[in-house]
């Protein structure tokens, strides 16, 4: 019986691990999150309810399936944009690709330590 239990709380908690991790951007793109050994990939996705977004008249900056990848020299990359950074700010994090900013306000994001990757809004 002891095993049986343990076997369930094992089974429940990889369950629980293979959620997906979501970020809503300033302008209603919703992002899929997944960390790996060089940092993190971050792939706009449709949301699974019309009514999740706030509507909003600007469209989004990045498309669903579009990917972004941060890394954790403050480096980030996207196949659509180029290359571009990453910063860690008090009300959030953004990334920047020249002229294009995508905000991520009221969100953090755990990728380095630290102050590193900290810049202002």
């Amino acid at each position: 019986m002891r095993y049986l239990m343990i076997l369930t709380m094992m089974i429940l908690g990889s369950a629980a691990a293979a959620q997906n991790v979501l970020y809503l951007s300033s302008d209603g793109a919703l992002f899929n999150y997944e960390t790996n050994r060089h940092g993190a990939v971050m792939t706009s996705v449709e949301p699974p309810d019309a009514n999740m977004v706030v509507a909003s008249d600007t469209t989004p900056a990045v498309a669903p399936g579009q990917v972004i990848y941060l890394g954790r020299a403050c480096d980030a990359f996207s196949k659509q944009l180029g290359e571009g950074s990453w910063r860690a700010t008090e009300g959030g994090f953004f990334v920047e690709f020249g002229d294009l900013r995508v905000a991520f306000p009221g969100q953090e994001l755990g990728l380095v330590r630290g102050d590193r990757c900290r810049g202002t809004s």
